[in-house]
């Protein structure tokens, strides 16, 4: 039966390249999916047409899952650290604004910003650095508690709470700059600076 499968490798292998697979790792799951086969299927008639072609639809099965699996077992092991440098009074400003936009939208959304950082200046450490995490990468509240540690309930209810303290400080910024009214942004907390 190995040899018969082996004849086809590099259908096997393209098959899980169009999976969205790198070559090497196409290549390490073909492997895996001859040991899996032999180790596996006592009867060869069960996975062949005629006795000698094999079955490239059951092959493409086993493979998809072995692939899906393999990105299971990849993604099951992301970790967050919470490290030393995650401060945020270093935020770069210059990444959130446009070139294009005037010098008043630009200093009423740069005074959007800084109240954004004020706020989070005053919250804990953990908070801060969770906060980062969920609103500033694409990663879902259940991937952060798997790489994280933290039980899932405790991370909704800090994000749940992170929303309503900047909603509640700072909706009145945010409504003065959907309206234009970009003078008015944090005048209250900044004096007009």
């Amino acid at each position: 039966m190995l040899e018969k499968l082996g004849r086809n490798h590099s259908i096997w292998v393209k098959m899980v390249i169009g999976m969205g697979c790198k070559l090497d790792v196409a290549e390490d799951i073909v492997q895996e999916m001859y040991l899996r086969m032999h180790r596996l299927i006592q009867d060869e008639s069960k996975i062949m047409y005629n006795d000698e072609e094999v079955n490239k639809f059951f092959v493409y099965v086993t493979l998809k899952n072995m692939y899906m699996d393999y990105l299971k077992a990849k993604n099951r092991f992301t970790v967050f650290e919470f490290r030393e440098d995650d401060d945020p009074d270093k935020m770069n400003l210059d990444e959130y604004i446009a070139d294009d936009v005037d010098n008043d939208e630009q200093r009423g959304f740069e005074n959007m910003v800084n109240s954004i950082v004020d706020e989070m200046s005053n919250w804990p450490r953990y908070d801060v650095i969770l906060a980062n995490i969920y609103f500033k990468t694409n990663y879902s509240l259940r991937d952060i508690s798997n790489g994280s540690g933290i039980s899932l309930t405790s991370i909704f209810n800090s994000v749940k709470g992170y929303r309503a303290k900047l909603k509640e400080r700072l909706m009145e910024d945010y409504e003065d700059y959907l309206n234009g009214d970009w003078h008015l942004i944090g005048k209250y907390k900044t004096n007009g600076k």
